[in-house]
């Protein structure tokens, strides 16, 4: 992720830590609450009790909203990578769909800026009082819409689209929601595209867990239309990005999808992304660098989940074996490995004759090209764009 230490601009973008008290939350919505959830209580009492990290985003001149809902004061725009504590209650929840951390990573979300650690070494901004400001906001929004200049990684096809999350997203601090049914994941979800997201995939720029898991979604689509669910399970990167129990839980309920599945799972690991693929027991790693390394700890987890499987539902393999497929192309620059492990999810998709194994499993020189990568992304960004 970029950093950015110049508070003049309109927005910066600064790694933090994301604490909680146990202070009361105050409701910013009025939507329903679900009667199957069950509200959960965690105590905790101060600001070194971290239960997330992320990204915060301090803003100028820009509106501040999160989801439509202006933000309050002593308030701050957070996006959350992953979690710590992943049942702690966020402090402004939205009843019956977002409570816990869990639920909010990889998504947008106000939060106490004294509750705000930044983690990059440098002051937060000063407090200006509030003036009275006549600007028309919409007139901001033309003369910026009409002043765009996009980047050269951009397709012009999706010009309009571009403009649209430069400017109207940005101010507004609004998402695109894509929503996927139990099918895509095992559970029903919905997917938070926010500004930074589409930007990163307009402009070609690193991409994370909310855009690999919305090409997943496409991906279904596709596996839908070829009549091969029997062939394929998704298993979900925001479910999967902290190895613990759960982690283990939820890779034994995929499983249970049908052991003779081929299943995907892309995993971050250090802001990398690599492809895990479960197939017969065998655990499968493709890793678009050029100089791939071991993940002992991801690895020894997914070991557990498959024999935790094989042990409940009585099969003769006990244990899972990892392999590493090393012949499995390589990314072009120092940033295209979402863009990779999106590309390799569709390749295992279109061959026929599921001849990964044999294909990858000798080390060579292939490498994706740009122009390879970008069939992905438009594809992508059709889809996305069909929420707006």
């Amino acid at each position: 992720m970029r950093e950015e230490k110049n508070f003049n601009s309109k927005l910066v973008e600064i790694k933090a830590w994301m604490s909680a008290s146990n202070m009361h939350s105050p409701l910013f919505s009025d939507k329903a609450s679900c009667p199957e959830d069950e509200e959960k209580e965690l105590n905790v009492d101060s600001i070194d009790n971290k239960v997330a990290f992320g990204m915060v985003f301090l803003n100028g001149d820009m509106s501040k909203s999160v989801h439509g809902v202006p933000l309050q004061l002593e308030y701050v725009r957070v996006s959350l990578d992953g979690a710590i504590k992943e049942d702690a209650l966020v402090l402004v929840p939205i009843l019956g769909e977002i409570e816990t951390v869990r639920q909010v990573v990889g998504s947008l979300l106000a939060w106490p800026e004294d509750m705000v650690i930044l983690t990059s070494g440098v002051e937060k901004k000063k407090k200006v009082p509030k003036t009275n400001v006549s600007t028309n906001q919409y007139h901001q929004v033309h003369l910026s819409m009409n002043s765009m200049k996009p980047s050269r990684n951009m397709f012009l096809h999706f010009m309009l689209f571009y403009k649209h999350a430069a400017t109207i997203l940005k101010e507004t601090g609004d998402s695109i929601q894509i929503p996927c049914d139990a099918e895509v994941f095992g559970n029903e979800k919905t997917i938070f595209l926010l500004h930074e997201n589409v930007m990163a995939l307009l402009e070609f720029g690193m991409v994370g867990q909310a855009v690999i898991s919305a090409y997943m979604a496409v991906l279904h689509v596709g596996i839908l239309k070829a009549n091969k669910m029997d062939l394929y399970v998704s298993i979900d990167p925001g479910a999967t990005y902290k190895l613990n129990d759960d982690f283990e839980a939820y890779i034994v309920t995929r499983l249970k999808e049908g052991p003779s599945r081929l299943f995907f799972m892309p995993h971050n690991e250090n802001y990398h992304w690599i492809l895990i693929i479960i197939w017969e027991s065998e655990i499968f790693i493709l890793n678009p660098l050029s100089h791939p390394r071991s993940f002992p700890e991801l690895e020894d987890a997914l070991i557990r989940a498959v024999r935790l499987y094989n042990a409940q539902t009585g099969r003769v393999c006990k244990n899972g074996k990892v392999k590493k497929l090393v012949g499995s192309p390589k990314q072009p620059g120092g940033h295209e490995c979402g863009y990779i492990v999106m590309r390799y999810m569709k390749y295992i998709f279109q061959d026929k004759d599921m001849k990964l194994i044999t294909r990858w499993a000798t080390k060579n020189r292939k490498t994706y090209t740009a122009e390879e990568l970008d069939e992905d992304r438009f594809e992508i960004l059709q889809h996305v764009q069909e929420f707006v």
